[in-house]
C-alpha cells in the first residue's frame, strides 16, 4: 500500500519543480503564489488540476499598508477545507518560499495592529511562523493527502569574522528552514542541456529507504518515485 507522502521539491527557477508536482495523483490543487502554475497545468490536459492564484502586491515601500494577513487567512481557510474535505489527492504549494514570506509578514502585521509603531519579529513571533508552517505539514499528513511544497534555492550568507555576513558559495533552500525535517522526501532539481532539456532530480533524503538517498534521475515522475520506494522487491 502506498501511503500519502509529504515531498519537498527545491531548485532554481524554471527547472521543472511544478511540472514534477503535476505528475502526482489527481485531483490536484495548486495554491500558486508565483502565478506560473496555469501554464504548467496546460501540459497535463488529461489530469484534473485546479489552480488558485494568490496575487501578492508589488511592494516598493517598507511603510506599505498591511496586505499579508488577508492573504494568509484566505489561504489557510481554503487549505483546511481542502485537506479535510477529501476532494483532492494531492495539494501543491507553489511556492512555499513565497508562502513563508506571507506568514512572516502576517505575524508582523498582527503585532503592528496591537502596537502601531515600527516593530520587528521577536523570537516568540517566529514561533508563530513556525507553528503555522508546521500545521500545514501536519494537516496533510494526518488527513491522508499528498503534499508537495516547492521552494527556491539561494546562496547562504554567514559571518566570517567580520561585522557583516558574506556569501559562502553554498546553495541552500530558500524559505522555512525546517521544511526538509518535516517532509518525508526531499528532492532537489536542476536542468541539464543535451539535444533537449532534461529535468534532473536528486533524491536528497527520505524516511522510507535511505539506500536510495543521493540517487539522481532524469525527468523523474511520481510513479517512478513510489515504485522505487514502495513496490520494488
Amino acid at each position: 500500500m502506498i501511503p500519502n507522502i509529504i515531498v519537498s521539491i527545491s531548485g532554481l527557477p524554471k527547472v521543472g519543480k511544478t511540472h514534477f508536482a503535476c505528475t502526482f495523483p489527481d485531483p490536484i490543487k495548486i495554491y500558486s503564489f508565483d502565478l506560473g502554475a496555469d501554464f504548467v497545468r496546460g501540459k497535463f490536459p488529461d489530469k484534473d488540476i485546479t489552480v488558485v492564484n494568490f496575487s501578492l502586491p508589488i511592494i516598493d515601500d517598507e511603510d506599505a499598508d498591511a496586505w499579508a494577513l488577508p492573504v494568509w487567512e484566505e489561504f489557510y481557510q481554503m487549505y483546511q477545507t481542502d485537506v479535510v474535505g477529501g476532494t483532492y489527492e494531492t495539494l501543491v504549494i507553489d511556492t512555499a518560499t513565497a508562502l513563508e514570506q506571507v506568514i512572516r509578514q502576517a505575524a508582523l502585521e498582527a503585532i503592528q495592529q496591537l502596537k502601531p509603531t515600527k516593530q520587528k519579529l521577536a523570537t516568540k513571533d517566529y514561533l508563530v511562523r513556525n507553528l503555522r508552517m508546521k500545521a500545514i505539514f501536519d494537516l496533510a499528513k494526518t488527513n491522508g493527502v499528498n503534499l508537495a511544497t516547492i521552494q527556491y534555492m539561494r546562496e547562504k550568507w554567514a559571518k566570517r569574522g567580520g561585522e557583516m555576513p558574506e556569501p559562502t558559495g553554498e546553495i541552500v533552500l530558500s524559505g522555512w528552514e525546517q521544511t526538509e525535517g518535516f517532509a518525508d522526501i526531499n528532492i532537489e532539481m536542476v536542468t541539464k542541456f543535451t539535444n533537449k532539456t532534461i529535468m534532473v532530480s536528486t533524491l536528497k533524503s527520505n524516511r522510507f529507504d535511505r539506500d536510495v538517498s543521493g540517487k539522481t534521475f532524469n525527468d523523474f515522475t511520481y510513479d517512478e518515485l513510489v515504485t522505487m520506494l514502495f513496490e520494488e522487491e
